[in-house]
């Protein structure tokens, strides 16, 4: 009961601490309440999504006036625009994207050797460019899911860089599925694409995902990580994707079990997508029922650990602020 109340209360008093995040626009937002560095006092997209996705599930949205609403939202589809190598009307944050487009001497020679290393086939790198790929990607998908939420769409049509079953299956299979968090998040963005063109890749995508199902953990990956966190992460990533397209979790009694013998790590991504792979589960099978809703308000005491009770803001670490965005050093890493 303890577990409950702290969560009620928290909920109560966290729209004061958004509030004190969001700067004079009324439409973007600070990363952290101190210790903003460099690009994160202007990085404004993500952010913007984010503070958005917070009102809605506050249920603060639905006091805002049409007019609000609007202007929230063209400012959110401000930011669609077209550049050399990305897909046409993307969702670019000129502060992430001058962020890749400028590296330092030493970044450079990193990429060059990851580069080289790659060509000999020894390793699967992320190179510059395929992290400035992704992380666009990560933004546009974002933010066309947050319009979708409230109701709205884009004012472009967004044209995705994989538009055919063939291009689907080739990208998807060139992605290091040994690291399923970081690949489940790019089929889970297709998902989404789908869905709002009338779900034309559904079938593949679904014939991909049932190819690399394991059977064991119930998690979506090739060569089994070495971590839970990355099995219980990659799997969240999958299960956000279904439900875009609507398609049931292949496992869901062996997510369970896993994840009830595997805690999550004190982390926000982690706790919260631990708590949304059980949630999730739970919406399609009883299993272990009673014992999935106690494992639930067990994690809540590890939410309590990246609680401020003086700000009534949460750390993404404890006591510590998340200090990079997609790369991008935002913060100093205060509370």
């Amino acid at each position: 009961m303890e577990n409950i109340d702290f969560a009620e209360n928290a909920l109560n008093n966290i729209f004061g601490f958004v509030e004190k995040l969001k700067n004079r626009d009324n439409f973007s937002f600070k990363p952290a309440l101190d210790g903003v560095i460099g690009r994160g006092h202007n990085l404004s997209l993500g952010f913007s999504t984010y503070g958005l996705k917070l009102y809605y599930m506050l249920g603060e949205w639905d006091r805002l006036d049409k007019r609000h609403k609007d202007d929230w939202c063209k400012y959110i589809n401000s930011f669609q625009a077209n550049r050399k190598g990305l897909p046409n009307n993307s969702y670019i944050d000129e502060q992430v994207f001058n962020f890749y487009s400028h590296q330092s001497i030493e970044d450079s020679v990193k990429d060059a050797i990851r580069k080289l290393l790659n060509n000999l086939n020894k390793f699967n790198f992320d190179t510059n460019n395929v992290r400035f790929s992704k992380a666009i990607n990560a933004e546009t998908k974002q933010a066309i899911a947050t319009l979708a939420q409230v109701g709205y769409t884009s004012d472009k049509e967004f044209i995705p860089q994989y538009d055919t079953p063939e291009l689907v299956n080739k990208y998807l299979y060139s992605l290091d599925w040994s690291k399923p968090w970081t690949s489940g998040a790019q089929w889970s963005s297709l998902c989404v694409y789908s869905s709002i063109n009338s779900n034309n890749m559904n079938e593949v995508l679904l014939d991909f995902i049932d190819s690399i199902v394991d059977k064991d953990t119930g998690s979506y990956f090739v060569e089994k990580p070495t971590h839970p966190r990355e099995i219980i992460n990659g799997a969240m990533k999958i299960l956000s994707g279904l439900d875009w397209v609507d398609s049931p979790i292949n496992y869901p009694e062996k997510l369970i079990d896993f994840c009830l013998t595997n805690k999550p790590v004190t982390e926000g991504c982690d706790i919260v997508d631990y708590i949304y792979v059980l949630y999730r589960c739970g919406k399609q099978t009883d299993y272990k029922k009673e014992k999935v809703i106690l494992t639930i308000n067990d994690s809540i005491t590890e939410i309590v650990k990246l609680y401020d009770f003086e700000s009534y803001g949460f750390s993404y670490f404890q006591n510590k602020s998340q200090d990079t965005y997609y790369g991008l050093p935002i913060t100093s890493g205060k509370k």
